[in-house]
């Protein structure tokens, strides 16, 4: 009777422990199936007046939206231009077979509200879920004027989950290509 108890335990351990894993199996099949998530593209660049004209010329020769853009200067006259655009994975192969250094990035996007303290309010949010940020924008859709940030995190699907556990609803890539 000892014996049976002792392997009932470690049964019942096992069965917990394989529970939670399924749990989070679960949880990151779900999130990744609810929500179409968004992607940002990178493009690696020298800084002369002419190289930022040259990518957007062709993003726009192809017919591809530029929603929000960041130009960044990070090193000795190099930088990064940071797009959301409508059709990320069209101008990533469009660039890439250009010749340019282009990543493609996913990315969160959150609603916040327009007016004074809204970026505050979901910063807070954010923080509580333990989220760390590596790298933040923001843009807003004119047509419905919802304000949007946009955020770069080293673990978008553990950041996604956080949020949603925490009420922040995360947007879709519709909503945020303006779609």
């Amino acid at each position: 009777m000892q014996l049976f108890r002792k392997y009932d335990f470690r049964i019942i351990l096992i069965l917990k422990i394989t529970a939670i894993f399924t749990t989070r199996q679960f949880e990151i099949f779900f999130i990744k199936r609810s929500i179409t998530m968004a992607f940002e593209i990178s493009v690696f660049l020298k800084n002369k007046i002419t190289h930022l004209e040259v990518i957007t010329n062709i993003l726009k020769d192809e017919k591809i939206n530029i929603r929000s853009m960041t130009l960044l200067n990070i090193y000795q006259g190099w930088g990064v231009v940071k797009l959301l655009v409508d059709q990320p994975e069209k101008a990533y192969k469009i660039l890439s077979d250009q010749e340019n250094s282009v990543s493609l990035r996913e990315i969160i996007a959150l609603e916040m509200k327009d007016k004074a303290g809204g970026l505050d309010e979901i910063l807070i949010e954010i923080a509580r879920t333990g989220i760390h940020i590596e790298s933040a924008y923001s843009r807003l859709i004119s047509e419905t004027k919802m304000a949007i940030l946009i955020l770069e995190v080293p673990d978008v699907l553990e950041a996604t989950r956080r949020l949603e556990v925490s009420g922040v609803k995360v947007l879709d890539d519709k909503t945020i290509y303006g779609r």
